[in-house]
Order: C-alpha cells, then structure tokens, then sequence
C-alpha cells in the first residue's frame, strides 16, 4: 500500500490517536503531517506558558513518508524533523533565545512577562533535520509495515517517540558543550575561507595589474549575489589597461608598475631557500668560501 497522501499517512501513523500529540496537521506540499508536544514538566520550558495559561513553546514534529525512488521500489524514505517552536510565530524560526515575544504586544499567543523572563534564561533545544535524527526509518509498501535500520518493525508512535527523545538529548550539558565546540570549528573555517578569499583579491589586485571586469565588479560589491562559494574564472578578470603615457619596455615586453615589488620578495624567497636547504658543495662552496 503507497502512502500517497498526507491523509494516508495520517491514518497509517493513528497519530491522532497519541495522547501525547496535539494540533495534528496534513503537510500541504508531500505525503506527511506535523503534529505539536509538549515540553517535559521537569523542564523550564514546560513552565513558560502565554497570558491565557497555554504552552507558548512546543516540540514540532513532522513525519513524511517519501515516494519510492523508482517504480520498482517497495520501500519509501521515512523522514522526522524535530523543532523548536514558538507559538506566536508562524513557521519555523531562527532566531534563538533573543525572540521572547514581547514584539508581538497585539498577539494573545505571545508569553506573559514572567514567562518571557524564563525564556530568555532557558536552555532551548536544537532544530534538527532528517540527518540529524538518524534512525533510517523505512516504510515497506508491500508489506504495510514501518522498519528500522536493522529491518525490525517499529511502530510509527515509537518513531515519533525517538525524533522526541533526540530532540530533548540537545538540552543535556555534554551536548551543549560538544555542539559549542562544533559551532565554534564550523564558524573558524568558514569565517577563514570567506576572509581568505578576500586577502587572495586583495594580493592579486595589487601585486598584479589585474582588475574585475565591470559586469564582476557590480556583483563582487554585492556578497549576496556571488554567494558564499563563487568560483571565479579567467573571464571575470581582465589586464589593466596601459596608460597614455605608456610604461618602460625592454625589447617589446611591457613591465608592470607592481612587478619589481612581486619580483623582488619572490627573488628573495628563493634565494633564501636556496641558502637554508641546497647543497653545501660546487659552486654554493665557492661562494661560501669567499671571503
């Protein structure tokens, strides 16, 4: 049995039928559905509620069943998506801990004050994707059942009940701290890529009489639209244009304004290397010799 629409995933799953689960809702755009949880009352985030007493966070949780990746496939991609949620914003968030609600004053599903104090404070839990959850979950069209990772049967509410759990092991210490790390790795290396491109430009444009072509240029002024990982290419780039006074020639070639400076270091570079590591013998020793 194909699991053709968010109806039919809905009814296979009986989430409606999870105490636990609340506000269930079809997904619009692929065969699934969301559904809301609530936080544990051992935890901060159970106590911050909005002026009528509701929860104004929750866990978001969307279960989607993929079609199969070719017509000949019996087994269909199980996807889970654990979120952060706020009750007074539509969607999926990215702002942390900063967002307590208190921009929203016409809202009734922002927090009271007291509330907005204990979210500020709070630990909040990681959003986290399809990869992030793991468990390789499997529907098996012919038989009508759902599998894990080793092919055992699982119960749709124990799916739910793993994406859950994942999402609520992002609020221990070990995994703040660990996830601290990652970020602070993940922010080094990207920060050293962006600025490396931008002290690699500013080498080539001013050792070299080389210039953006004017199309490049209106693009390289705006990051957004060269995005994070533009690959630049020879056409980007075009040679300064000799000036009407010309520059020094020797026999035909033109010399560059910034050549004997890159010559110079590179002359440098390479005799020192030649000093520290070439041979001690022939006419390095001839030259060492004289005194």
């Amino acid at each position: 049995m194909i699991l053709a629409t968010a109806a039919d995933v809905i009814r296979r799953a009986r989430v409606e039928q999870l105490a636990e689960y609340e506000d269930v809702a079809p997904m619009t755009d692929c065969a699934g559905f969301y559904a809301f949880r609530r936080y544990p009352q051992d935890t901060i985030l159970s106590r911050i509620v909005t002026r009528d007493g509701r929860p104004a966070v929750r866990c978001y949780v969307r279960f989607v069943v993929q079609a199969p990746a070719t017509p000949e496939s019996v087994v269909c991609r199980v996807e889970l998506q654990p979120w952060f949620f706020r009750r007074w914003r539509h969607g999926r968030s990215l702002v942390r801990g900063d967002d307590d609600g208190q921009d929203e004053p016409g809202s009734h599903d922002r927090p009271n004050a007291e509330s907005a104090a204990l979210l500020r404070k709070a630990r909040i839990p990681v959003d986290l994707d399809a990869d992030d959850v793991g468990g390789d979950f499997l529907y098996d069209v012919r038989e009508d059942v759902f599998r894990d990772a080793t092919g055992s049967e699982v119960t749709p509410a124990a799916m739910l009940e793993y994406a859950y759990a994942k999402h609520l092991r992002t609020l221990r210490l070990a995994f703040r701290i660990r996830w601290s790390i990652g970020s602070t790795i993940r922010t080094t290396v990207r920060t050293t890529v962006w600025k490396g491109q931008d002290a690699t430009l500013w080498l080539l444009f001013n050792l070299y009489d080389i210039e953006l072509t004017e199309d490049t240029r209106q693009r390289h002024i705006d990051r957004r639209s060269r995005g994070f990982f533009h690959k630049y290419k020879p056409r980007d780039f075009r040679r300064i244009t000799d000036e009407a006074r010309g520059r020094p020639q020797f026999f035909g070639f033109v010399s560059s304004r910034k050549s004997f400076l890159t010559n110079f270091w590179m002359v440098m570079l390479a005799c020192g290397v030649l000093y520290w590591t070439g041979p001690r013998g022939g006419f390095l020793k001839v030259v060492y010799s004289n005194t």
